[in-house]
Parts: structure tokens; sequence; C-alpha cells
């Protein structure tokens, strides 16, 4: 082979021809979604390039992907925003609502739940932040686990640090002459203590529970009892046990002792389906929308995407580790399975990477403009209505006992010398 025609190939692996060299047509959007993909030559090659336009151009929603996509690398400073600062500001101007936990409602995009350290149950529209059903709970203990029904939308599921389980009808809900609430038909459940996590599952008739114990419950909604509890899944702390999106019977345990586990409640719940192993305990994972992989966080930015059929590592996404064993992570997919984003509780940052290539994309360092103060991701959620929003639980420096779920928007850019001057600044890391 002549060396001009060796320089050609390499040229055409490694480079992109400007759009009016290339030999042939290529759809601007194609472009986009070939340097989403991470693929390199596919211009060069005929048949391939057909191949990727024919399989995309039957799926109208790859174009607002690509395109929203294109606008998220060239977005510098995404809009931030706090949701849970509503209502209850005390003379300092501080927030009496200190959220412990979060989830985004799954049928109504303006919708959203959070749990506080004091036992409430708020949820709001976070779109213009009104408190639209407030839900004190008996008890004066953390929320640690909320989670919306599958089937039924007005129907809400919490978990509380002492044990108890309630399940809310935010339709039955009334307001109070004092202007507080109280509800009509809240259901309680036996109590399960040391508690850690609650899941429904996808036909709403089980919900699982989890606890330092190393016990896991299974809950029949329907009766009010529970029906299965199993003691001897982990050697250690559970952290963290979710059902499948599409299967009601199986479900995926995280645990401290550094396995990842897949159950079916079809058979005897003796043996997993199949164990996966990290190198540092587990702190969450969950399914991808679709059921196809699983995403495993484990302690010090230990982040991996399993095959969900039989646990194999699909792919690590090589978080550097900050060298801490309290450092503890949990990640989450955004925009359907196409992105995963990742934050750690002694970290002020936000990872977004490729779910397909690996690949970190884009990082966001949080902190507060005034102080200087580092502000820490306890959890995050993406929004599953909006592409490329996010939204993150954030606990502040200084003063310690500051926190606040904080609204992301990577589309839109701000203007941080003046908004967020107020309150806290974002920093890209690409």
């Amino acid at each position: 082979m002549a060396d001009k025609d060796i320089a050609e190939a390499v040229f055409s692996n490694y480079y992109e021809r400007l759009p009016n060299e290339h030999e042939h047509k290529d759809n601007v959007v194609g472009i986009l979604r070939m340097r989403e993909m991470g693929a390199s030559g596919v211009y060069h090659d005929k048949a391939s390039r057909k191949k990727h336009s024919s399989s995309y151009r039957k799926n109208q929603v790859y174009y607002s992907r690509s395109l929203s996509a294109a606008k998220f690398v060239s977005s510098a400073w995404p809009l931030l925003h706090p949701v849970s600062r509503v209502g209850n500001i005390d003379e300092n101007g501080r927030n009496l609502h200190q959220p412990r936990q979060f989830e985004y409602h799954r049928f109504v995009s303006s919708l959203m739940a959070f749990g506080t350290l004091d036992g409430e149950v708020i949820v709001v529209n976070h779109e213009n932040g009104n408190v639209l059903h407030h839900l004190p709970s008996s008890g004066e203990t953390s929320v640690l686990g909320l989670c919306w029904f599958n089937t039924s939308s007005s129907k809400l599921l919490a978990g509380f640090d002492d044990g108890s389980l309630t399940l809310f009808d935010v339709d039955q809900v009334q307001p109070k002459v004092d202007g507080s609430h109280h509800s009509l038909s809240n259901a309680k459940f036996e109590k399960f203590e040391q508690l850690t996590s609650v899941h429904i599952n996808s036909t709403d008739d089980q919900f699982l529970t989890t606890s330092y114990s190393k016990k896991v419950a299974i809950y029949d909604i329907g009766s009010g009892k529970r029906s299965s509890l199993f003691t001897h899944m982990h050697r250690d702390a559970i952290n963290v046990a979710k059902f499948a999106n599409h299967s009601p019977n199986l479900f995926v345990t995280s645990s401290f002792d550094r396995d990842v586990k897949m159950w079916d409640l079809r058979q005897k719940v003796t043996n997993p389906c199949y164990t996966a192993s990290s190198s540092t305990g587990n702190v969450m994972v969950c399914f991808s929308p679709d059921d196809h992989y699983l995403l495993a966080s484990a302690v010090d930015n230990e982040v991996k995407q399993l095959l969900a059929v039989d646990g194999r590592v699909h792919l690590d996404f090589n978080i550097a580790p900050a060298g801490n064993a309290y450092n503890y992570t949990r990640s989450y997919y955004m925009n359907g399975r196409d992105y995963i984003i990742s934050g750690s509780s002694d970290e002020p940052m936000v990872r977004i990477c490729c779910a397909q290539t690996g690949r970190q994309l884009k990082n966001i360092c949080l902190e507060d403009w005034n102080s200087g103060s580092s502000i820490f991701v306890q959890s995050l959620r993406s929004d599953p209505f909006r592409q490329f929003h996010l939204a993150v639980l954030a606990t502040y420096v200084r003063p310690s006992s500051k926190r606040e779920i904080i609204k992301v928007n990577l589309l839109s850019s701000s203007d941080h010398k003046n908004e967020h001057s107020k309150c806290r600044r974002c920093e890209w890391e690409g």
C-alpha cells in the first residue's frame, strides 16, 4: 500500500473531515450521533454510513436526543435552582424543611416528593415551588425511603428511621383549619427495624425493605401484611434493594459485604440467580429503564455497569477515587440509559458519563459562592421527563446543618457572576 493510501486510512480513522469535504453527503444529526457514540471512520465507509442512518431514521426521538446532547456539550454554566427551600423559614432565613430523601413523580412532570429529617413528607410542584401536600408523620424520625406507585399516581410509600412504613394517598389529604394537613386513608405496615430502603414492584402489589441487620422483607400491599422475611441474603448491612422495572418478581440487592445479588421470587429464595462483587462495599444498585443493565455504585467512586442477565461487568466508568473510606457514591441513569450521573457524599462533584462508552463527559463542581464552602452530594436523581435535567440532595459544609434539593438544568446556561453569586457556583471540568 502506498504511503498516500496509508495516510488516508489513518486520517479517516482518527480525524473527521470538514463537512464540505465529505465524500458522501452526511446528515448533521448523524454526525452528532457518531460523536456521541465515540465512533470513528464511519464517514469513510459508505456501507457503514448507510447502516447507521437506516437504524436511526425510524426513531424520531433520536433527533431530539442528539441535538440536546450537542447543546449539553456547548453549555458553559448550567442553571441551578433550589427546590426544597419552601415555607417554614426562621428569622435567620434558614429553611426548617431539611430534606433527607426525594423522588420525582413517575407520571406527573411537575411533581416531586421529599422527606425531611423531622419525618415530614412534602409534595411540591418543583416547577413553581408551590407546596401541594404536607404529610406529617406520627413520629419525628427521618424519612429514609420514598417510592411512588407505578399504577396509581396518587400513592406514595415512605419508610422512616424508626422502622415505620406508611402508605400515603395524596388525593385523600385535606387541609385543616390551622393550615396543616391530615390524610383520610394512610395505611401503616408492620415496622421493620433498622430500615435502610424501600421499593415497590412494577405491579404495585408488593414492596420490599432492607436493613442494617442484613434482613430483607417482602410486604403484600393488598393485605398490609409482611409475607416474607429473608435473613441470610448478605454477610453485612444491605443498603439498597430494587425491583426490576418490568418484572414484579426480580429484584437486586447491594451490601457492604461487597456483593450485588439478583433474586427471583418465582423460585425458592435460598440462592441468588448470580452474585457480582466489587472491591469495596456497595452503596447502591439500580436497574436501567429497560432492565438490560444494572448500575452498581460502591464506596469511593467505584461505579460499574453490569449485564442484568448474568452480572458480568459491561462497563467500568473508572472514576478516580478520593481515598476516603466514607465517601459514599450513588449513581443513576439519565436520559433513559444514555448517560449516568454520579455523586459522592464527601465530594462537591456531579459526574456525567456516557453509559454506552463509559467515558466521562462533564464534571459539575458545586460550591457556595458567598462562603466558599463546598456543597457535598448526598444523593441525586435525573428528571424522567426532561433530557439533561437532574436534582441533587446537597449538604453544605458551613453551616453544617444546611441541606437542600438543587435542580440542575444542563442545557440552559446562566450568568454565574450574577445568579450564582447569591447561592452557589458551578464549574465544568471536561
